[in-house]
Formats: C-alpha cells, sequence, structure tokens
C-alpha cells in the first residue's frame, strides 16, 4: 500500500539556488528529499506546485510525496522542523489521496513581490530597492493594462508557451510610503512572468516607459521584446490553490 503526503512549506531562497534539485548546488528540494530519506529509510522524490528560481522565496510553496511507510503527518512535521536549516519550514503535513499531485491538482496561484523605496538592510535580499520617484498613477494603469490582457507571452521566458491563456483573477498593490507590495493571483505563471510584469509595471511607474510602450510590448507576444526583469529577491509564493475534494481522503 502507498501513502502520500502534502507538504505546505516556507523558505527564504536567499541560500539557495531554487527549488529544483541540481547536481552542483544546493536547493531546497535536495534538502527537504535528503532529510525525509533518513526518516522514511529509503529515497523520496518530492513533487512541487512549481519551480521557484534562485533567491526566490516562498510564503506557502506545496509538494507532495509517496511512501509505503505510513507516518502521522504531524510526526513528519515536527521531524522535519526538528532537523532542516531554520530557513526553511514546514508549516502543513497532511495526509491527501494517491491521485493529488502537487502540480497538476493545482487551480491557481498567488504570487507577492515587494518593492522598497527607501534604503533599509533589513530588507536586503528581501525585496527590490527603487530609489527614482514613483507615479502611482501611472502603476496603477499598467496594473489595469496586465489585468485586462489573456496573452502574456511577451511576459514569458521564449519557449515557455504550454498554457499561453493565463486568467489573471486579481493584481492589486498597495504603497506605505517605504514597501509597495504588489499581490497577483492567477490561474498559472509562465516561467518569470511575475518578475517580468512587475518590472515593466515599476518602469511606467519610474517614467523609463511610457504605458503605450507597455500595451506594444503586450500586444507583440514576443519575448524578445520584454525590456526588464525584476530581481528574484523581492518574490513571494504566496499560496497555491487546490478543490477541497482533490485533497480528501
Amino acid at each position: 500500500m502507498k501513502y502520500n503526503y502534502k507538504l505546505t512549506i516556507s523558505y527564504l531562497g536567499t541560500n539557495y539556488h531554487g527549488w529544483q534539485r541540481q547536481p552542483e548546488h544546493i536547493t531546497i528540494q535536495q534538502v527537504i528529499e535528503d532529510n525525509l530519506k533518513v526518516l522514511i529509510k529509503h529515497p523520496v522524490k518530492l513533487y512541487a506546485s512549481g519551480r521557484t528560481d534562485a533567491g526566490v522565496h516562498a510564503l506557502g510553496q506545496v509538494a507532495n510525496f509517496k511512501t509505503k511507510e505510513y507516518f502521522k503527518p504531524e510526526k513528519i512535521k515536527r521531524y522535519l522542523n526538528a532537523v532542516l536549516p531554520r530557513d526553511i519550514s514546514i508549516k502543513e503535513c497532511k495526509q491527501v489521496p494517491l491521485s493529488f499531485h502537487a502540480r497538476f491538482s493545482a487551480k491557481g496561484k498567488t504570487y507577492i513581490y515587494k518593492v522598497y523605496t527607501q534604503p533599509d538592510p533589513f530588507m536586503y535580499q528581501r525585496g527590490w530597492y527603487i530609489s527614482q520617484k514613483l507615479n502611482l498613477e501611472n502603476i496603477a494603469k499598467a496594473v489595469q493594462l496586465v489585468k485586462n490582457t489573456r496573452n502574456l507571452i511577451s511576459m514569458s521566458k521564449k519557449g515557455d508557451y504550454l498554457r499561453e491563456d493565463v486568467e489573471i483573477r486579481e493584481f492589486k498593490f498597495k504603497y506605505d510610503g517605504f514597501l509597495l507590495e504588489f499581490e497577483i493571483s492567477a490561474s498559472h505563471f509562465l516561467r518569470y512572468m511575475v518578475r517580468k510584469i512587475i518590472a515593466h509595471v515599476i518602469h511606467v511607474g519610474t517614467g523609463r516607459i511610457t504605458i503605450d510602450t507597455f500595451q506594444q510590448i503586450l500586444d507583440s507576444k514576443d519575448p524578445a521584446r520584454a525590456l526588464f526583469i525584476a530581481p528574484p529577491e523581492g518574490l513571494y509564493l504566496k499560496e497555491v490553490y487546490y478543490l477541497p475534494e482533490d485533497e480528501q481522503l
């Protein structure tokens, strides 16, 4: 008999070369899998909702793994949180149906991107520092432009077109005079999509490009037309969404 466990994970990506296991770099997947192997006594393969790039953080990454050994979910959570580095933590562990897959069962995701506008060492590698004055009215126009655009291929990595049409469900921002925080939810995300969107929205705000230029880039459906990509350290995977019945035993 097999058992399937879902992990909800938070981490600071600063010290890791992204999520996905790589032969010559330390990654989030590798660290968790190696520690799970000690508990479960056999190699474990984690399937994530999606990869995060080097330097990107997560508040609610989701991954699942299968094993022939039964463990109480709380025991797995307690064990991992005792042995993992302090920049990775398990928020939840639960047993789910064998049909559950962190990536293919996902129905949507939310990302946060943080921009800070005054020097602050405590935001170093936690956000993108912008020293230029920002026009919030123009930023709002650029955000609305993205919300009205169905095909965001020009905001992706070239060749990442498996599911071209992205349903933007929410895109909002707030600014308190220091921290400008964007929150974007969608059916799915193309590679580099959030970082490219944010970079162009920000530079509409700084005046480096006009709203008309941004419109032309979006309309082109050509990744080669994109001008900017925001640094990874401002990006946080906030949450991954599933149907309740997909998780119900």
